[in-house]
């Protein structure tokens, strides 16, 4: 296989390879982490390799699904260590999940206060692989950690019409204009949107009540700047 080819058979099997290159993780999945680590040179070291070709493969059916940093893995083998699911744990971070209600948790134990208002306030979103992640300063360098979400984390808390359309304010502290043709209904009455560079969305009460008073008669078409756009309805 080729690098490429892996590092796709890896995020097949929900294991996502992270990158020490400087002062940032990089993720082989995006196209331009990619050219940065060929570039670097960081790649060609046979260790390394050993990691990603021999070992990860063969203990694959071990290893619990997350994310992995094997530069710090392959220079305990080049120290002389053997490779074992053991070390591989040592430099592994599991996926903080979001569940259906947008709770917050890692390893069973719910996220909140002070360290889900951190991660909120560093949550971003990554179009090359469809995946949430909080990125934020820590010890010298940017830690990194990916989302793993039954229903998008991301909440817009006020809607604002512009000449442009529609902005959301997210959680993040950032905003986002929405596609106003992507807006969905579910069962429960929760209201979600596309935005351009955040995802999936989901409103908050005030912007959700919002978007539904601007139902035409039939309630499946939203009446925005006299023009209409359809409402989806999903399970």
């Amino acid at each position: 296989m080729t690098f490429e080819e892996r590092i796709d058979w890896f995020s097949a099997r929900n294991l996502i390879m992270l990158f020490l290159w400087k002062d940032r993780f990089l993720n082989p999945l995006v196209p331009v982490q990619l050219q940065i680590l060929k570039s670097s040179g960081l790649l060609k070291n046979k260790y390394l390799l050993e990691v990603m070709e021999e070992h990860f493969p063969e203990y694959d059916a071990e290893l619990p699904r997350g994310m992995y940093f094997p530069v710090p893995i392959s220079r305990s083998l080049s120290d002389g260590e053997d490779f074992s699911t053991k070390l591989a744990g040592q430099f592994f971070y599991d996926f903080i999940r979001v569940d259906d209600c947008q709770k917050w948790s890692l390893r069973d134990k719910y996220i909140t206060g002070k360290v889900l208002s951190l991660f909120e306030s560093n949550l971003f979103y990554e179009k090359e692989t469809n995946h949430y992640y909080v990125e934020y300063w820590s010890d010298s360098r940017w830690d990194k950690c990916y989302l793993e979400c039954v229903i998008t984390p991301m909440l817009g808390l006020s809607v604002e019409s512009i000449p442009d359309g529609l902005k959301l304010e997210l959680n993040n502290h950032k905003t986002d204009l929405i596609d106003l043709h992507s807006f969905r209904i579910d069962t429960k009455e929760r209201c979600f949107a596309l935005s351009l560079n955040h995802g999936e969305v989901q409103l908050a009460d005030t912007p959700r009540f919002w978007l539904l008073n601007q139902l035409d008669e039939t309630g499946t078409q939203l009446v925005l700047n006299k023009q209409l756009f359809p409402l989806n309805i999903s399970s």
